[in-house]
């Protein structure tokens, strides 16, 4: 089973959701493996490293990948693969994609965010991935930008795709959290935690209603 996180922007969010998301995962007994397709950056791949060096638990286990085809094939070897996407792949966005149980595509409130992700999301549509695996995440919403995020999450609705409940705020402890190799849910701050938590349980329970879908067309 695959979970990819997507988006042609670079700075979206994907990797913050990925690292998070396959923690999750982990926690609840499930082999994952993580998918690094951004070749420059490597973000995961040394957040993974400085998680290890600080003896943060669990650890993760992170490929990095230059071509969607190998990175694929990792699938049989785990239980989950959580695949990071790269910005500006176009190539390697639709086969991951037409892969995955479940497509999350992370945006900010801003116009200039949300507009090339809702052309990305119908993009893929019209290249052959179903609608139903595609799910947006608001993210990097800005100090009293409640309004913003829920017009957001509106304006996602009304173009007919699933947005995640809640949103991840721009928050100093999350940067610091991810920067000592932890996640959006293990920051030293409960109440940062439990929102993210929420935006987190929401990307699984859509995870697990995708799958319930899929066995009953099958």
């Amino acid at each position: 089973m695959i979970i990819s996180f997507l988006n042609q922007k670079g700075g979206s969010g994907k990797s913050t959701l990925a690292r998070t998301v396959a923690v999750a995962f982990i926690n609840n007994k499930w082999d994952v493996h993580v998918a690094d397709m951004d070749k420059s950056q490597r973000t995961i791949t040394n957040w993974a490293e400085q998680r290890k060096d600080n003896g943060i638990s669990p650890s993760v286990t992170v490929g990095g990948y230059t071509d969607a085809k190998t990175a694929l094939k990792t699938e049989a070897i785990c239980d989950l693969l959580v695949v990071d996407g790269a910005a500006y792949a176009d190539t390697h966005t639709l086969d991951v994609s037409k892969s995955s149980n479940l497509v999350v595509i992370p945006t900010g409130v801003a116009r200039d965010d949300l507009q090339p992700s809702l052309n990305l999301a119908q993009e893929l549509i019209m290249k052959g991935v179903s609608k139903d695996t595609i799910l947006f995440v608001v993210m990097k919403v800005p100090e009293n930008g409640d309004k913003e995020a829920a017009a957001t999450r509106e304006s996602i609705d009304q173009w007919g795709f699933k947005v995640a409940e809640g949103w991840v705020s721009l928050k100093t402890s999350y940067s610091k959290a991810l920067d000592e190799g932890r996640t959006l849910t293990e920051t030293r701050h409960n109440t940062l935690n439990k929102k993210a938590d929420q935006v987190i349980q929401s990307i699984v329970d859509h995870f697990s209603q995708t799958q319930e879908e899929n066995q009953i067309a099958s």
